[in-house]
């Protein structure tokens, strides 16, 4: 360029005007060498890049010294073809500006060959550099976009395409372009290509999200979200869809499909009672099981507040999760025992809150067999204890009847043979006294030790009442009041008429004892009328009365409640030994202050069996 501009070559107005729209005049000349000089430059190249007309010089390869290096080759390049051709120069270039920012420049020129074989370019270059920016900014968000997005027009098909999509689909870059969609997807199409219009565009692509089945370039196909929206611009109709390979969700959802169907299968069919409140305690989901074991319906457990539906569970579990047993009562009347697991968890609602589950189970019966386990091995241990105090003990009662035989005889001979004085005579019948004592707890324990089963026969009740009423009034002090009441005319029973008899008068001297000898005795016979009929003889005393814990232990082997000498703790065990032989009961009734009951069940005889 010359040191010298010459004067501009274009109206001064239009040049203003033209710098106002950041664009750039030139004039541009190539002699018959090919030496390129720039003739004149508008002078907003000062503001607009920096640089001074003057200083926009050609350098040593003959292209303007401020374009990017990168670009140097491309821009001479079209000039050389512009002038050999005279044909229009379109430039695109990036120029460096005197602060080293690079700018795009988009221009045009219009080559004029003179007589002396040079050719001159009047042209202009518009600063884009905004919108190349833009438009990098878009390319680079839409290439790196894991979503599909394209444009789809009705006589071109397939317009653009990101890079997404054309890795998804397995295509070159461009390669989709001017493809129908619906070469895409598995979908008949009501016209051909050539003829399709907007609206068979819009019946094929319909606005909203939607799953289709895609396929490659290779065949395979896949599933395929696609949400499809529509632009008119200067009234032509375009389609943009935006789309996603949906495989994996798929495969997501089969397996939460299937592992919720597993999990509603295993809710539905759980032996035991399962339970899901929400924060507040109102029950959400209830399974068969529970509702069988309260005896209510689905709809009145859902709803209701867990409390109401478990009594015992406590209103505030706790974090931690906890197990217990409570006793309900159904509303059938019926008491069982329950089983409770529980424990919070985070539902996933949006504001934080812990729901609840509960586990019920129905350990009724095994609570009442473990029980029961228990009970026999109560019975179990004590009955081992008393067989082995049986035997000491009979072996004891032995020993001590075969040395009490020759003191009781002795006492006796020397009463009735020698003379004695009063004094000595009655330590003679202290002596016959404390033998004849001793003797009788001997055969207390023999009789309570024996194992061998009694001689039974069937026997009428009645006349042993009657036998029972002469024995116990002529033994009985008469402080005391005897009543006896026979409400039937026959009870038979299988039993032992003399161990009857004696447990009768074990019970009255029993009681006697109670009242401190004096009081009421009524002994009553009645019979039941249940499915075993039961003849039932009553001993009921006005005496002191007994509380609960020695009532429990009544009928254990040498317990008594009387002072030392006065009892030997066998008489009850003896009774209940003889009762319990005879395949009877007795049980016991009393209060403190309210005197006791004694009741003895023998099963009737059926008279149409044959006698033992």
């Amino acid at each position: 360029m010359n040191s010298a501009l010459p004067s501009t070559p274009y109206p001064a107005a239009l040049v203003g005007l033209l710098s106002d729209l950041s664009c750039v005049l030139f004039r541009r000349s190539m002699d018959r060498d090919g030496v390129l000089r720039y003739d004149w430059v508008s002078p907003n190249t000062q503001s607009l890049f920096g640089v001074a007309p003057e200083d926009l010089t050609v350098n040593k390869v003959g292209a303007l010294n401020a374009v990017h290096w990168a670009d140097r080759d491309d821009h001479l390049r079209e000039i050389k073809r512009s002038a050999a051709q005279l044909d229009r120069c379109t430039e695109l270039f990036r120029l460096i500006s005197a602060d080293g920012q690079t700018h795009w420049l988009r221009g045009t020129a219009h080559p004029v060959r003179g007589a002396d074989g040079s050719v001159t370019w009047d042209g202009a270059w518009l600063d884009v550099t905004q919108w190349m920016r833009a438009e990098h900014h878009f390319q680079t968000v839409m290439d790196h976009a894991e979503d599909c997005i394209m444009t789809v027009d009705c006589s071109t098909g397939i317009e653009w395409a990101n890079a997404a999509t054309e890795r998804l689909f397995g295509c070159r870059e461009g390669g989709l372009r001017g493809q129908c969609l619906i070469e895409l997807i598995r979908q008949p199409c009501p016209a051909p290509k050539d003829n399709c219009h907007d609206d068979q565009l819009m019946s094929c692509f319909q606005r909203g999200t939607r799953e289709v089945l895609a396929i490659r370039s290779d065949g395979s196909s896949f599933p395929f979200e696609m949400t499809v929206s529509e632009v008119r611009t200067d009234g032509k109709l375009s389609l943009i869809v935006i789309g996603r390979d949906i495989t994996q969700r798929k495969r997501t959802e089969s397996v939460l499909a299937e592992t919720e169907q597993r999990l509603r299968l295993t809710f539905e069919a759980a032996p035991i009672g399962v339970l899901v409140a929400d924060s507040q305690g109102w029950v959400r989901q209830s399974n068969p099981a529970f509702h069988r074991m309260a005896g209510l319906a689905a709809d009145q457990v859902q709803g209701a507040l867990i409390q109401s539906l478990v009594p015992g569970l406590p209103c505030d579990w706790g974090e931690q999760p906890f197990c217990l047993e409570v006793d309900t009562l159904l509303d059938d009347g019926q008491k069982r025992r329950w089983s409770l697991t529980g424990r919070h968890f985070l539902a996933g609602g949006e504001d934080g809150s812990l729901s609840s589950l509960l586990l019920v189970e129905d350990v009724t019966e095994a609570s009442r067999a473990e029980e029961q386990r228990r009970k026999m091995e109560r019975v179990l241990t004590e009955g081992q204890k008393l067989e082995a105090l049986g035997r000491l003990a009979g072996g004891v009662a032995h020993e001590l009847n075969n040395m009490l035989g020759p003191i009781l005889m002795g006492a006796e001979l020397l009463m009735r043979g020698a003379a004695l004085d009063d004094k000595n005579r009655e330590r003679c019948n202290r002596i016959v006294e404390a033998a004849k004592h001793g003797r009788d707890i001997v055969r207390g324990v023999l009789a309570y030790c024996r194992q061998d089963r009694p001689d039974t026969s069937v026997i009428d009740l009645v006349p042993i009442m009657r036998q029972f009423s002469d024995l116990a009034r002529s033994s009985l002090p008469p402080t005391v009041k005897l009543d006896i009441y026979e409400e039937v005319n026959q009870a038979m029973v299988l039993g032992n008429a003399v161990q009857l008899v004696q447990i009768l008068l074990n019970l009255a001297n029993n009681a006697r004892d109670a009242m401190d000898g004096k009081g009421n005795l009524t002994v009553r016979l009645t019979r039941t009328m249940d499915e075993v009929p039961h003849a039932l003889i009553s001993v009921a005393d006005s005496g002191c009365g007994m509380s609960e814990t020695i009532a429990a232990r009544i009928f254990d082997p040498f317990f008594t409640t009387k002072p030392v000498g006065q009892g030997t703790g066998l008489g009850l065990s003896v009774v209940h030994g003889l009762v319990t032989a005879m395949g009877g009961s007795v049980t016991v009734s009393s209060q403190p202050g309210h005197g006791t009951i004694f009741t003895v069940a023998l099963p009737l005889a059926d008279m149409a069996c044959p006698t033992p």
